[in-house]
């Protein structure tokens, strides 16, 4: 007997499927089990999901002992995004890193000041990122945790001195990163721990541009890199170019802002659905609630629609600030 499975119930397979954290592939499991034909036909297969998810809820449980370093590399992601900051002593990460975020991280004109991971969050208009600032890249020794820290998370912003050789600094980042088996070389991603592609870096940000002789280790990098990277020049000291940093992080994160609107009522800008570039409006339906995804008929979207209010079916595609109506 065929397993006739529906439109809705192969749309939360595919999100199983691209599903990064053992919470995430729980939540899309949940939504098959829910949505699944319940006949003859689709009787193995729904043995297949109970023992699939059953294993995810024993994996989830078991948390592996960390050494005392490893776990100070162990940082929970908050927000829209994680962003790990790079950088060689005195690069000014720091300095960075507590200017655009306002958290407490150690900042001295001595090398290895910070010590340890420290997180922070970045506002950018209406939403969190977190930031994670990082102690200095070393040639000749890195903590265990750092890779992991480096694999698990989102995106990696290296931070170079426009004063001291920035394309030396690169080199140096480029080789201890490699040993840990992360590529910066901007396109393309780095497996993670479960062999998935987790990063996506197109980001520099050339530091101290305000000091003399810093544009000439900027052209530098421009004249190398280019093709590679986006390259800012900023001054986390002086604070230029900072918010123009900020968009960039979000913009190279690769996700997108949607919002949601009652019939009838306004839509609340204040409050964006964070989803990946790509998403459809069922990915936007799946995020409010799995149940309510699956009874969805048709909504109205106002953006990039051809018209304000264009009826669109689920596979309909979203993009950055679009307004979604929902009709069940």
């Amino acid at each position: 007997m065929p397993a006739n499975l529906t439109p809705q119930y192969l749309e939360a397979e595919l999100r199983f499927k691209q599903a990064r954290t053992t919470s995430e592939k729980i939540t899309a499991l949940e939504a098959m089990m829910a949505i699944i034909p319940k006949h003859k036909g689709t009787e193995k297969l729904r043995a297949q999901l109970k023992a699939r998810m059953a294993k995810l809820r024993e994996e989830q449980q078991r948390r592996p002992t960390l050494g005392k370093s490893e776990q100070l590399y162990d940082v929970r992601k908050e927000g829209a995004g994680q962003v790990v900051l790079l950088g060689l002593p005195n690069s000014g990460k720091s300095t960075l890193f507590t200017r655009i975020t306002h958290a407490d991280s150690e900042v001295a004109d001595y090398p290895f000041t910070t010590q340890k991971p420290v997180p922070g969050m970045m506002r950018f208009e209406n939403l969190q990122i977190q930031l994670v600032d990082t102690p200095p890249v070393q040639l000749d020794h890195s903590e265990p945790g750092f890779s992991n820290l480096l694999h698990n998370a989102d995106g990696l912003l290296p931070v170079l001195d426009l004063t001291e050789d920035p394309l030396f600094q690169m080199e140096v980042l480029r080789e201890v990163l490699s040993r840990m088996k992360v590529d910066i070389d901007g396109e393309g991603s780095v497996p993670g721990p479960s062999g998935g592609s987790v990063h996506r870096r197109r980001l520099l940000a050339g530091n101290k541009c305000d000091l003399p002789h810093a544009m000439d280790g900027y052209r530098a990098l421009v004249d190398r890199y280019e093709n590679h990277f986006t390259i800012l020049p900023i001054s986390a000291k002086e604070e230029m170019n900072c918010e123009e940093l900020k968009r960039e992080i979000y913009r190279f994160l690769g996700i997108i802002r949607v919002y949601t609107k009652v019939p009838g009522r306004e839509a609340d800008l204040s409050e964006p659905v964070i989803l990946r570039q790509g998403s459809t409006v069922g990915d936007v339906a799946f995020t409010i609630h799995k149940d309510f995804a699956s009874h969805l008929k048709y909504a109205r979207i106002w953006g990039s629609g051809k018209f304000g209010g264009q009826m669109v079916k689920r596979d309909f595609q979203v993009s950055e600030g679009d307004v979604v109506e929902f009709h069940i």
